[in-house]
């Protein structure tokens, strides 16, 4: 007698997800479809919408697996024996430091283009987790310098231009070809005479 095979669907999905990684990095979201996907994933067209609902979605996943690689080094900072200044600057320079990452960026960058000139609520949704999820760390270092006295209470509540800067440095960045890091360590130097405890400087 034969025994049915139980299939882990959330394993099941992120296996084709990450067996198209290369191929969303190599030729971009518009350049890629279905049928490649499915070839490269060795699967039929079938067996990709049993798991997905369309394209975006496979894309959704694989930036999610990108964001839940670039979480753990995020949270890795929180316990860096440094200063938070170095911790922030670190959180918004992560993305620019090595090839990895940069091809990344491309992929999110094409994201975000399309989810400017599209009205796609799926995208909206996907986009505002991931600002959860980079704020949710960037919250636990500023609690973390208040707690120990070395910002302003007030840190808290301005944190979150730290996501808007990081998010217009990944366009600007491209648009205008300027380099990351002389841009971040500026901001970063500007921000924290903001924020820092006079008597801590």
């Amino acid at each position: 007698m034969c025994m049915a095979i139980i299939v882990n669907k959330e394993e099941k999905r992120r296996d084709i997800a990450l067996s198209c990684r290369e191929l969303l990095l190599e030729h971009g979201i518009k350049d890629i479809s279905i049928s490649k996907m499915a070839a490269t994933a060795s699967v039929g067209k079938g067996t990709i919408y049993e798991y997905f609902s369309n394209k975006e979605d496979i894309v959704f996943e694989i930036i999610s697996i990108f964001i839940a690689e670039h979480e753990k080094t995020l949270y890795a900072l929180i316990d860096e024996q440094i200063s938070t200044k170095e911790k922030i600057y670190k959180a918004l320079y992560i993305l620019y430091s090595n090839d990895d990452y940069q091809k990344q960026l491309t992929i999110y960058r094409e994201f975000l283009a399309i989810a400017l000139t599209s009205d796609n609520d799926e995208m909206v949704a996907f986009s505002t987790a991931c600002r959860t999820r980079f704020m949710t760390v960037i919250d636990k270092i500023m609690d973390e310098a208040i707690d120990k006295g070395e910002v302003i209470a007030e840190a808290k509540t301005m944190s979150s231009a730290l996501q808007t800067y990081a998010l217009g440095l990944v366009v600007d960045t491209k648009t205008h070809r300027l380099q990351a890091s002389e841009l971040i360590d500026a901001f970063v130097d500007a921000f924290f005479t903001l924020i820092e405890k006079k008597d801590n400087k």
